[in-house]
């Protein structure tokens, strides 16, 4: 006759199974909070340009736009106009801008070979509060007009007078990395700087898709900055109250999405400081980064700018230092390694989905010594439940004693009721630092796989590969052994389920990782119950 009063180890077991399950939604719902996700905010259109030819310039006198009003450190003081606004257009393969007179800021910057979710190409750094990496002086806010003289394609020199200072920036833009050099040179003294000369920049902040506890948005823009060694990412767009922080010093300065960035790299002796804010009620963020000039006669402060997208190649190549715009957090030490082996994989085979693949069936030889050990361990569980049944029956009045007996009978046999826990506890990591690479990396952004899956950044828009998930886990689950207890078992079966729901809105490049790691488990478990069973003795021990 079965007892009906669970043993003290039984009441263990439970209680891991429930505290693992409730640790894992807990981690997995703060993970999900933390926004870093697989869909780009859409970007606006960009206005209409004088077609231009590729690696060419195009000098234009345009009207002299009014400048925004209102309130606030997020709004430009009005200037005194001298002279009609100068732009000048370059274009090339990858990359469209147009430089304005006032400020030396940007006006447009398009990186041409990426679309958004209209189909246009995507706008970089578009904001009406101000031009990208445009320069002006922070106290009053004025923006500076510039007499700019085109030097040679791609390089470009202004100047402007600041009462007896006279400010000379230089641009000088490399179409091999997309990047820009950037040296401004401050002669001689004027109270108007003192306090400091500022470079903008601004974005504009796109509302994340509705999202729930269950389905959160991983639709993310952030600003990032990097001071005296210390990272700090500030999350713009899910923010419900306007954000005004304050920065020091920085070396590294960026705004944009998971995967489009504008950073400056500062490379001067004088560390600038950095205002972030944003202004909820105009959609726009800004972020402000000061140079303080003091009164000596010759001062120059040099930056290296990027717009673009989250290329970890392409930012190495521009500065190291630039490399570590691309944050994935506390999972760095996993998820950069994951990143060179999938792309790795993918100039093997040219597919970033089969890359996944590969990258995906790697891992799990690398954890297959422990999930083999798990396996073994729970199949010698189920063997000796009828040596546990007669213990629990002899000892059902001494708990002590009964764990004891059982403890002793299950190192005998070689059998852990835990051990199914360390494989899933070293997946977890490696499921998180997936995640990360799978929705920051730009590559994916918009690539094929193969049939309907033709953006391996976005979900699977007709839920098949959640679906075959929750098979896969399901037939992987009735394989594996159990030595549960009705009550165990039954919260267990929910796992698939909760599994297809949690990845119908994620990343179908991530889900296309679960499944092809579900497959490997089936193989491995069909490939355990293939081995010859240990003999079992007939009764339990007897003291």
């Amino acid at each position: 006759m079965r007892n009906s009063d669970p043993s003290p180890l039984m009441d263990r077991r439970t209680l891991i199974a429930i505290v693992m399950i409730g640790v894992f939604m807990m981690a997995w719902q703060h993970f999900m909070n933390q926004k870093y996700p697989p869909a780009v905010s859409a970007t606006a259109t960009p206005a209409e340009t004088q077609p231009v030819r590729p690696g060419t310039e195009e000098k234009v006198d345009a009207p002299v736009a009014a400048s925004a009003s209102g309130s606030g450190e997020m709004k430009s003081a009005e200037s005194v106009q001298i002279r009609p606004e100068e732009l000048l257009t370059y274009e090339d393969e990858k990359i469209r801008f147009t430089l304005s007179s006032k400020g030396m800021g940007f006006k447009e910057y398009v990186a041409k070979s990426y679309k958004n979710a209209e189909g246009n190409p995507v706008r970089l750094g578009f904001s009406p509060m101000a031009g990208l990496f445009e320069l002006r002086l922070k106290g009053s806010g004025r923006v500076l007009d510039f007499n700019i003289i085109e030097q040679a394609p791609g390089v470009y020199r202004g100047t402007t007078q600041v009462g007896s200072t006279t400010i000379t920036r230089t641009f000088t833009y490399s179409a091999e990395d997309s990047s820009l050099r950037s040296q401004v040179q401050v002669h001689g003294w004027s109270d108007e700087l003192k306090d400091g000369l500022s470079i903008t920049i601004p974005e504009v902040i796109h509302s994340p898709a509705s999202s729930s506890w269950l389905f959160p948005s991983y639709d993310h823009q952030d600003f990032f900055v990097e001071f005296g060694g210390t990272k700090e990412t500030v999350n713009f767009n899910h923010a419900k109250e306007n954000i005004s922080r304050e920065f020091s010093t920085a070396s590294l300065v960026s705004v944009g999405n998971q995967y489009f960035t504008l950073g400056l790299l500062d490379k001067s002796s004088l560390a600038p400081g950095v205002h972030l804010s944003t202004n909820l009620a105009e959609r726009s963020a800004l972020a402000e980064v000061t140079y303080k000039p003091s009164r000596a006669d010759d001062i120059r402060f040099e930056q290296v700018f990027y717009a673009g997208p989250k290329s970890i190649d392409v930012l190495k190549k521009i500065d190291p230092a630039m490399a570590e715009i691309i944050d994935f957090g506390y999972l760095s030490f996993i998820a950069k390694p994951l990143l060179y082996i999938m792309k790795w994989f993918h100039s093997l085979v040219g597919n970033w989905g089969f890359a996944i693949i590969l990258l995906t069936i790697l891992v799990r030889f690398v954890v297959l010594p422990f999930n083999l050990m798990s396996a073994r361990s729970m199949k010698a569980m189920q063997k000796i439940q009828p040596l546990m049944k007669d213990l629990r029956e002899k000892y059902k009045d001494d708990p002590m004693t009964l764990n004891r007996e059982m403890m002793t009978l299950m190192k005998e046999h070689k059998a852990n009721p835990v051990g199914g826990c360390l494989p899933v506890l070293l997946q977890i990591p490696i499921f998180f630092a997936l995640f990360r690479v799978i929705g920051s990396t730009v590559e994916l952004y918009q690539s094929p796989f193969a049939w309907w899956i033709q953006d391996l950044s976005a979900h699977d828009a007709f839920f098949v590969l959640p679906v075959i998930l929750g098979f896969t886990m399901f037939l992987q689950q009735k394989m594996t052994p159990t030595t549960m207890d009705p009550a165990q078992a039954k919260i267990m079966a929910f796992l698939p389920l909760v599994f297809t729901v949690f990845m119908l809105y994620l990343p179908s490049g991530l889900t296309l990782y679960m499944v092809v790691s579900a497959l490997f488990g089936i193989i491995q478990q069909w490939y355990i119950l293939r081995e010859a069973p240990a003999p079992v003795p007939a009764i339990a021990k007897k003291k």
